[in-house]
């Protein structure tokens, strides 16, 4: 397990290029991934999570006060997505996210049946409002707590907490209501 806040702390406080690399290498897919779930723009979603690093190398000495790295990097990609955003001016859902890689099984029928799950899934995620949808991909893909997607969000944790509580019944009823569909599909 990488210490990241020690990594961090070595590339604020003694400009340590290689804790940087291995900060970089740690947190670029995550960021990365976070950010094209913004934008629905892969190739943009990139640039910006090289821009937030580079701006990590080039602010370092200004980040020694930073406590918590892993909110530090969620929340600089958020505003630059949403500056993003906010220039090309338009509105731009959270995307599928490609989190839900289906392992191989032994079993084709499992494995098709697992796939059609993780389809309907990912459908019942693309459904949700905007803030439900970052708020369930930030706890429940990321493991973020509640406090770092309250910090992220610049909202509270009760409403972070109510926010997952919302995505968790919504994707609880549009899963189950499809399953039912199949079902009553099926036998006709």
């Amino acid at each position: 397990m990488i210490d990241t806040a020690s990594l961090f702390r070595k590339m604020t406080e003694e400009g340590d290029q290689i804790a940087f690399r291995q900060f970089y290498d740690h947190f670029f897919v995550i960021l990365f991934r976070y950010t094209s779930t913004l934008l629905r723009d892969k190739e943009v979603a990139e640039e910006i999570t090289h821009d937030v690093f580079v701006h990590c190398w080039q602010k370092r000495i200004s980040l020694r006060e930073v406590r918590n790295p892993q909110v530090f990097l969620f929340v600089a990609a958020r505003n630059r997505a949403v500056d993003y955003m906010r220039r090309k001016n338009r509105n731009v859902p959270l995307e599928e996210s490609d989190e839900y890689d289906v392992q191989l099984m032994p079993d084709p029928e499992q494995l098709m049946i697992t796939t059609e799950m993780m389809g309907r899934l990912e459908e019942a995620i693309r459904e949700l409002p905007p803030k439900c949808r970052e708020v369930f991909i930030l706890v429940k893909q990321y493991g973020l707590r509640y406090k770092e997607v309250a910090d992220i969000m610049q909202l509270s944790a009760k409403t972070v907490e109510n926010q997952l509580a919302i995505a968790m019944r919504k994707l609880t009823l549009a899963v189950s209501f499809r399953l039912e569909m199949e079902v009553v599909r099926k036998t006709h």
